[in-house]
């Protein structure tokens, strides 16, 4: 099981967001950072291997990121859902 920690209170916008992502995860080179792109890449890595992502600063992400971090967060809770190898924790 892969196990990744997001600080989301380095998270100030969009392209930081993208940052961490790609940082922290094996997303193909050709990644398109948006949220479609995270959700079809996830699913393909989760396939592979089961993970958990712990987003620690959760507050402050949704501050600095508003609904985009909303939706972000919501795409990773479906995931969650539907697939059953992805297990998230907030801090």
């Amino acid at each position: 099981m892969r196990y990744v920690i997001l600080n989301g209170s380095a998270i100030t916008d969009r392209k930081m967001l993208y940052d961490a992502l790609e940082a922290h995860l094996d997303l193909p080179d050709y990644f398109g950072r948006n949220l479609d792109a995270l959700d079809d890449a996830l699913y393909d890595l989760l396939l592979a291997q089961p993970m958990t992502i712990e987003i620690e600063g959760t507050e402050t992400l949704l501050h600095s990121l508003g609904r985009y971090g909303e939706t972000f967060l919501r795409v990773l809770d479906r995931l969650a859902k539907e697939n059953g190898r992805l297990t998230l924790a907030f801090r």
